[in-house]
């Protein structure tokens, strides 16, 4: 995996920005997923730009049940781990393995730090959903809607950019305290 400038692996569904990006959204079109916003990005050339996610690899991982982290197969009946605000109904996140889970939760800066904001709903199972960007205010702010996915008239309507998922009857826990009962320890770093 791509590591950033501590040595840390970086997420896969991160996005990464080369000099000349001018952070242009780019959207394309075609039979399968209708207008969609794609990314040029390449892990691992660039900066990676934490906590922005690369939507063309955000709906691989979700289509294909990856880990967002480390980018292997989920098993079909493994309970994996979605990592999200308390009570989230939709995870925009891909879902990861638990040892993933856990190493996201021990390194990742944000995500210790928001403490009990934060929890880990497993689940063998997900639904997807459509993001789909359905106009720009004159702000310049995008509306978005949720459709179902597939939907023929999101096809037609607006520009798809990320894939939701909506866990199965997830099984909630707050962050720290899953990651002290049920998490693996990471071996303590040296040198």
């Amino acid at each position: 995996m791509p590591r950033n400038s501590a040595g840390r692996p970086v997420p896969a569904n991160v996005a990464w920005y080369e000099p000349d990006d001018d952070g242009t959204v780019l959207v394309d079109h075609d039979p399968e997923l209708g207008g969609h916003v794609t990314c040029p990005c390449t892990p691992g050339r660039g900066t990676p730009r934490f906590g922005e996610q690369c939507p063309v690899r955000q709906r691989q991982f979700m289509l294909q049940r990856r880990c967002g982290l480390c980018t292997e197969t989920i098993g079909p009946t493994a309970q994996m781990a979605f990592v999200g605000e308390t009570n989230a109904q939709y995870y925009l996140e891909p879902p990861l393995h638990q040892l993933c889970a856990a190493y996201a939760l021990q390194v990742c800066p944000v995500l210790h730090a928001a403490g009990d904001g934060i929890e880990v709903a497993l689940t063998s199972s997900y639904t997807l959903a459509e993001d789909r960007i359905t106009g720009v205010t004159a702000d310049r702010t995008l509306r978005r809607n949720v459709f179902p996915l597939g939907s023929p008239a999101a096809y037609h309507l607006a520009v798809l950019e990320f894939y939701l998922a909506f866990p199965g009857t997830p099984e909630r826990h707050a962050a720290p305290t899953w990651l002290t009962r049920h998490a693996p320890k990471l071996p303590a770093r040296t040198g």
